[in-house]
Order: structure tokens, then C-alpha cells, then sequence
């Protein structure tokens, strides 16, 4: 017998947590995030997402076995800046079962059109960040970077009914591979020519840091730019003192014209394998092993890069670039991973393989209309339905 059932119960709130062990256990790349914070943002704590509207949590028990879960809400926020009833779907496991899966999309279907929904998006990522967002479809063989999805492919084969309403891409980088000195000359000219210089941030001063990070984001974050609305002051600065925890300051690039800050490069280790080790429980004898190992990592992620709008065409992501993957390679690191970046960012695509970049991963958010006519791109995109003209990305 199949049940779906809203949790209820601390036991309920265990068995949500504890279930991803037992979906990914012959899946040894798997990364499991730790537990604590998985905790914390099931109450809402540093999740955007769950703050910003009503959602709730469901259970799949198959003859008193959990199965499978799935978390759907409604990012009001997110909705009211981009124009869109749209709702949302998360943290969605399943064992390898259609009948599982699709009882658990059903659930969250039928819970978006009983709150007027027009139309249902996932997965999310309950961070904002990159790490459940988008279901990977290709190139399970790779371990997965830190802070990236990963799951297993029969996923795939769950979402057919499903189209395709995201999509986004990592890219990887050999440092073995030297940067040609045509493309640091290049670099060089850029900056004399437009007046710019890039520096390795300043973690010493980490509220100044975080205005400057702040001050590029809310200039450069274009208003296509799927399912991400401006971060506050606060958000950043908060983001800022993790980043000094788990980065290196040489691996956080600032770019400024005349002092004024202008783009920002941001790349860590990838402690993936670490935490796999010591399978997402920090406490009490992980951190000792997340510390002394940390030497041991020979991959770097670079997750974010924003440059404002009138630097963007003069050379400055190639100069940051440069400067951090000149400083990773002196640190003894081999490989760069790029991730992500919207199908629909031409400029940061173009730039990734003029850098030797290997497009090697995809991800997608998939969506489905909850509504019997069908529905029209500023529906589904909102005020960037613009950017959707082309046929091959329109969503039906």
C-alpha cells in the first residue's frame, strides 16, 4: 500500500532527512549535505524559499517504508518581481519507482492548483543556491562538485511528462594546460586600454567586502535572469563570512576602475570528497577530518561571476579569470570546474570556451502547466519572456 502523508511528527521530520541514505546508497559519487543545515532550512532558516511563502512537506511510505519525499511551496516574492503564479517543487527523492514518483508529483500538483497556480518548476533549490537546483542528465561518471546536484538517472525517465523549463551547464578547466600568453597579453592590453585592474579580496575587511560584492551584484543581475531576484545587504554579508571560512582569499577576485568596484570572480576548494567521507555529519569527529584533509583536494569550483553592464564587452571576466587561475594552479590544484551558467547567458558561455573550457555537465529544471489552456511565455517567464522567442526554448 502507498501512502503520501504532510509530515506530522519529529519522526516524520527524521525520516524526510534520513531518506536520501538509503535512495543513493549504491550510488558511491553521491555527496550527502549535512545534516544540520538540512535541519535548519526545513524551519525556514537561511531559506529564502520557505521564508517567502506557504509550502509544505510530504512522505511516501510503501507498506510502512519510506520511498520517497517532495517539498512544494510558492516564493510570493519571487512571483510578484517577476509577474508569474508559478509554484515550485524541492528536495524530491524517489526509490526506483514510477508509481512513487509520480504520486509524489501528483501531490505537489494538486497542492499548487488548490492555491491557484498556473503552472509547477523543479527542482529548486530551497539556498538559492546551485545545489538542488536542476536534475543532472548526463555525465554520472564525474563526481559531482561541491555544492552541485547529483542524482541517479532513472530521474531522468520521471520527468517525461515534464518539459523543459531551465537549463544549465558546468564546464571543466585542466590546469595543466597553461593559459596562452596570447590571452594574457590580451588581458593585460584590456585593462590599460579600459582603465580596470583586478586584486585578490580583502577577507580582513569583510563588511567593506561585502558592499563592494553587493554593490556588482545588484548592478550586473539582468532582469532575465531566471528565477533569482536581488539580494539584500544582509544576504550577501552573510554569504561573505562563509566564503572567508571555506575559501581563499586568492581565489576571490575583485575587479575596480578608479577604485570604483566593477566585477568579482568567486571560486573555492571542492571539499566534495571530504564530505563524502565523513557522509555530511560534521559532528563530532567530522570537522577533524574536513580540516586535515583539505590539502588533499585537487579540484576548485567556480561558482559565481558578475561584472556590471558597461565593463562586460572590455575584457574584464577574462582578467579575473586569469588572475585566479594563475593564484589556484601556484596552490597545486589540477582541475577548475565552471558552474553553473544559463543556457541563455551567450556572453558567459562564449567566454568559458574561449578559456579552454569543456561544456561537460547539464542540468535542468523541468515545469509543467497546471492549467488546461495552454499557457504564454510571459506566464511562464515572466517579464524575461522576451528572451524565450526562440523555438527550440520555448516551453509548451
Amino acid at each position: 500500500m502507498l501512502k503520501i502523508s504532510r509530515l506530522s511528527s519529529t519522526r516524520d521530520v527524521k525520516d524526510f532527512i534520513s531518506l536520501p541514505t538509503k535512495i543513493y546508497k549504491d550510488h558511491p559519487l553521491w555527496v550527502p549535505p549535512f545534516r544540520h543545515e538540512i535541519k535548519a532550512i526545513m524551519k525556514g532558516k537561511g531559506s529564502n524559499l520557505f521564508s517567502n511563502g506557504p509550502h509544505e512537506f510530504f512522505l511516501a511510505r510503501e507498506n510502512g517504508s519510506v520511498v520517497g519525499r517532495i517539498a512544494v511551496g510558492i516564493e510570493q516574492a519571487m512571483n510578484r518581481e517577476k509577474g508569474v503564479d508559478h509554484a515550485y517543487f524541492t528536495l524530491f527523492e524517489s526509490i526506483d519507482s514510477k508509481i512513487v514518483a509520480d504520486a509524489l508529483l501528483k501531490t505537489a500538483e494538486s497542492w499548487a492548483k488548490n492555491m491557484g497556480m498556473k503552472f509547477i518548476k523543479g527542482p529548486v533549490s530551497p539556498t538559492n543556491g546551485d545545489d538542488f537546483r536542476g536534475l543532472l542528465v548526463d555525465n554520472f561518471e564525474d563526481p559531482p562538485a561541491i555544492l552541485m546536484p547529483y542524482n541517479p538517472p532513472y530521474y531522468i525517465d520521471i520527468f517525461k511528462e515534464y518539459k523543459v523549463y531551465l537549463k544549465y551547464l558546468a564546464f571543466r578547466y585542466n590546469l595543466e594546460n597553461v593559459i596562452s600568453e596570447r590571452e594574457i597579453k590580451g588581458t593585460e592590453i584590456a585593462m590599460r586600454r579600459y582603465n580596470f585592474y583586478v586584486e585578490e579580496a580583502n577577507f580582513k575587511h569583510i563588511k567593506n567586502l561585502a558592499r563592494d560584492i553587493h554593490k556588482i551584484t545588484v548592478e550586473s543581475m539582468p532582469e532575465w535572469e531566471e528565477d533569482i531576484i536581488k539580494p539584500t545587504f544582509d544576504e550577501i554579508f552573510q554569504a561573505a563570512r562563509t566564503l572567508k571560512l571555506v575559501a581563499d582569499s586568492r581565489m576571490v577576485i575583485i575587479a575596480r576602475s578608479e577604485g570604483r568596484p566593477i566585477g568579482y570572480f568567486v571560486a573555492f576548494p571542492d571539499f566534495s570528497p571530504i564530505v563524502r567521507e565523513i557522509g555530511g555529519k560534521l559532528f563530532p569527529f567530522g570537522w577533524y577530518k574536513f580540516l586535515t584533509k583539505r590539502k588533499t583536494i585537487e579540484r576548485v569550483r567556480a561558482a559565481i561571476l558578475f561584472v556590471v553592464p558597461e565593463f562586460r564587452n572590455r575584457g574584464v571576466p577574462s582578467a579575473m579569470f586569469v588572475k585566479a587561475y594563475k593564484n589556484v594552479r601556484e596552490m597545486g590544484y589540477k582541475i577548475i570546474e565552471g558552474s553553473s551558467v544559463s543556457w541563455m547567458n551567450s556572453t558567459m558561455i562564449a567566454n568559458a570556451l574561449r578559456a579552454g573550457g569543456e561544456e561537460y555537465k547539464h542540468y535542468i529544471v523541468f515545469g509543467k502547466n497546471l492549467i488546461k489552456r495552454p499557457l504564454s511565455l510571459r506566464e511562464i517567464y515572466g517579464y524575461a519572456a522576451d528572451r524565450f522567442s526562440s523555438k527550440e526554448r520555448v516551453l509548451v
